[in-house]
């Protein structure tokens, strides 16, 4: 018998509003799965969130904790600010709830791996929302890469680029980075054996610098380099680019249209891709990892993994040096 997901949305924020449009187009076409509803503790921004959603009242909860202590609430999706994912994936977890985690996963290498641990000991599903690892694009040039195609792998570059009101108290590397380092693994099966990183500050409107460009130099252990540009204040339209060069050819992908372009010395080739929707292929495999149907592809482990090498970014920014990661 398939087991009977039913799941909440904690948070309602820009991202959390984004997944609760998903997880009700789900709660229609996603056998064995029920959209419970949103839990937000601002009253107001639940109220908002309900209404332009047109959700009954129902369906909306402000308190964390009847939710977690309800027993026909199997599952949870945790989307509230990254301060909070240990503490409440913690609680949930010994209340023996499957949990989709938004990246990071916590904020400190000790804490995502205690997250890790509890989950195998209480047996429960518990994923990281690295939602690119869904991203047809993406998917179809790991295959390129490991066909060859392109020739042996030489180097990467991601841009991960965008234009946001200064954001205070926010860590720019906690908040753009997890995505491609991800990638970077998922793309090459690899972890980074160093990590180099810099970053910028500029004044904003609240009289308080904050940090809101980076830039990442990796190394992966067969000699791979792989160079990330981050940024919060990059005029025009947001970028999510990944150029890959091989001994052959190179890549450039858009994660966020879903294009492949292949270049080569006698010109270039677009991919066709058929283009998904991430989210709800997310969504899918979450319900299918918690009904046995499909194995992790975003596990509290590469979860662990990748705030790992978040910590190192920032050690390497503090100190101002390349940090080993792992040999």
């Amino acid at each position: 018998m398939v087991k009977q997901v039913n799941l909440a949305l904690l948070g309602a924020g820009y991202w959390g509003a984004k997944l609760a449009t998903e997880y009700i187009v789900a709660h229609k076409h996603v056998d064995n799965f029920n959209f419970i509803g949103i839990v937000e503790p601002n009253k107001e921004r639940l109220a908002y969130i309900g209404h332009r959603l047109n959700l009954p009242t129902s369906m909306l909860f402000h308190n964390v904790n009847d939710c977690l202590a309800n027993p026909e609430i199997s599952a949870i999706h945790i989307a509230t600010p990254n301060e909070t994912h240990y503490q409440i994936a913690t609680e949930a977890l010994t209340r023996h709830k499957d949990i989709l985690l938004e990246k990071p996963m916590a904020l400190n290498t000790r804490d995502a791996f205690k997250l890790a641990r509890l989950s195998e000991s209480s047996g429960n599903v518990l994923l990281v929302g690295h939602i690119f690892r869904f991203n047809a694009a993406l998917s179809q040039a790991k295959n390129i890469l490991k066909n060859q195609d392109i020739g042996n792998l030489r180097y990467l570059h991601l841009f991960w680029l965008d234009n946001l009101n200064p954001i205070p108290d926010r860590d720019i590397i906690f908040d753009l980075l997890p995505h491609p380092v991800d990638i970077i693994n998922y793309l090459t099966d690899e972890w980074p054996s160093t990590i180099y990183a810099r970053s910028l500050m500029h004044d904003t409107p609240y009289h308080k610098k904050i940090e809101d460009v980076g830039f990442v130099i990796i190394n992966l252990p067969d000699g791979t380099l792989a160079g990330i540009d981050l940024s919060w204040i990059q005029a025009g339209m947001k970028e999510r680019i990944i150029l890959i060069t091989g001994s052959e050819a190179s890549i450039k992908i858009d994660a966020l249209s879903q294009d492949i372009t292949i270049y080569r010395s006698s010109g270039k080739t677009n991919i066709p891709i058929t283009s998904n929707n991430s989210m709800q292929s997310m969504i899918t495999h979450f319900v299918n990892c918690i009904s046995g149907i499909d194995n992790p592809n975003n596990s509290s482990l590469v979860g662990a993994l990748t705030v790992n090498v978040l910590s190192s970014a920032r050690k390497s920014i503090t100190e101002n040096t390349e940090v080993r990661i792992h040999e």
